[in-house]
């Protein structure tokens, strides 16, 4: 009898759990099937490094986008947040340098990006020659390079003739001559031609005087020392008027000598040819994935870091005077140190049971060249990166942002 009992209350035990489990089971949501929440797409960003013409960081520099401004950090790189889609008239400055200027158009694409524009500044430089009624006066002035890329660097001769400029008695009158690097003076900014063999300036110098309205009654020999093969297939251009145009010069070894007439700015030209392939790149984040299919709780999700680069990289070395010209014209182009960068992601977003976020980017990677007269010289150019964010849940889908 105790045994039946025992027996008895087992089995309605038993019962008793099957039925509360099936109880159980019948309240428990249905998370497969649970709506995964939108990711805001983030706001676009602008980036890029800020170096001098040796390819060096500068630190402090201002970059103004429109009305706003940024400072660039210790290793060059600055950045705009919250950067709104239209065009903007860029521009980068730092203390005793040159400034350059140019424009950039943000798209609104529907993904998050993160745009880049590098700059590299020259020295504001400047020599100073006394003008002697009786005796010829005599001054060198030698262009800024990448380190590395000696070949490049251009000695400009200066002669200034007795009695080139009319003084008064006692009347201390200096020429000033200035190294150029732009075939726009007003701006300095290298203008990267779309046409192929488009005439640019390789090297220059301008010719002002500390005196306003004098004029130069005897010419100034301005001579670029270059070599033989350069030397033989440059034009020789002088800014007039608001354009570069033809003027008369010669060849004296491996020295290209114009008789600057003006105080104006002169230049050798050589047409180059560029051009630009187009590629990408994986971005590393610090984390890709939240998974909360299985978990317990909301997961709250706040954002991600990730690397990217900025700059360029030139891959080939001067062998000659006019590969060594043809990378400064590509590094003031493009840029010319490559920059490790971090950022920072905001994704914002609450994960309920049931659900999942994955995150990627890529960054645009460009191959660029510079050719002329049978020579090409070649770098890299990393440019705007795109981050997407995803959600989705058990039935794998969801929303997605860019």
């Amino acid at each position: 009898m105790f045994k039946f009992v025992k027996r008895g209350a087992f089995l309605l035990f038993v019962a008793s759990l099957a039925m509360g489990m099936a109880g159980c089971s019948d309240d428990d949501p249905d998370y497969d099937n649970v709506t995964p929440p939108q990711v805001a797409v983030a706001a676009n960003t602008l980036t890029g490094v800020i170096t001098d013409l040796s390819g060096e960081p500068l630190s402090g520099a201002t970059v103004t986008l429109g009305s706003i401004t940024a400072s660039s950090n210790e290793s060059g790189v600055y950045l705009f947040d919250d950067v709104k889609a239209g065009t903007y008239a860029i521009k980068a400055e730092a203390t005793g340098k040159l400034k350059k200027e140019g424009e950039i158009t943000v798209t609104d694409s529907g993904k998050s990006q993160n745009l880049v524009w590098n700059a590299s500044l020259a020295t504001d430089q400047k020599v100073e020659v006394t003008v002697s009624s009786t005796e010829e006066s005599t001054a060198n002035v030698e262009t800024e390079t990448l380190k590395g890329n000696d070949l490049a660097e251009v000695n400009v001769e200066t002669s200034i003739p007795a009695g080139a400029i009319e003084t008064g008695e006692g009347e201390e009158v200096k020429v000033i001559i200035s190294p150029i690097y732009d075939g726009n003076i007003e701006n300095a900014r290298t203008k990267v031609g779309t046409r192929a063999g488009e005439s640019v300036l390789l090297v220059g110098a301008s010719l002002s005087c500390n005196k306003t309205e004098v004029t130069l009654s005897k010419p100034v020999e301005l001579g670029f020392n270059v070599d033989e093969e350069v030397a033989q297939n440059v034009e020789a251009k002088q800014y007039k008027n608001g354009q570069w145009v033809t003027v008369t010069s010669r060849i004296e070894g491996n020295k290209v000598v114009i008789d600057a007439d003006e105080f104006t700015a002169y230049g050798l030209f050589l047409g180059v040819s560029f051009s630009v392939s187009d590629g990408s790149e994986t971005v590393s984040f610090e984390q890709n994935e939240w998974n909360n299919l299985y978990g317990a709780k909301d997961m709250q999700v706040g954002s991600v870091g990730y690397t990217y680069k900025t700059g360029t990289e030139i891959a080939t070395k001067g062998t000659s005077v006019l590969t060594a010209l043809l990378i400064e014209k590509l590094a003031q182009a493009f840029g010319a140190t490559v920059s490790t960068v971090e950022g920072n992601y905001p994704l914002n977003v609450t994960l309920p049971v049931g659900t999942a976020l994955t995150v990627s980017g890529t960054q645009s990677k460009q191959g660029v060249s510079a050719s002329a007269m049978g020579k090409t010289v070649s770098g890299t150019h990393y440019g705007t990166v795109t981050v997407v964010a995803s959600t989705y849940n058990r039935q794998h889908g969801g929303g997605t942002n860019g």
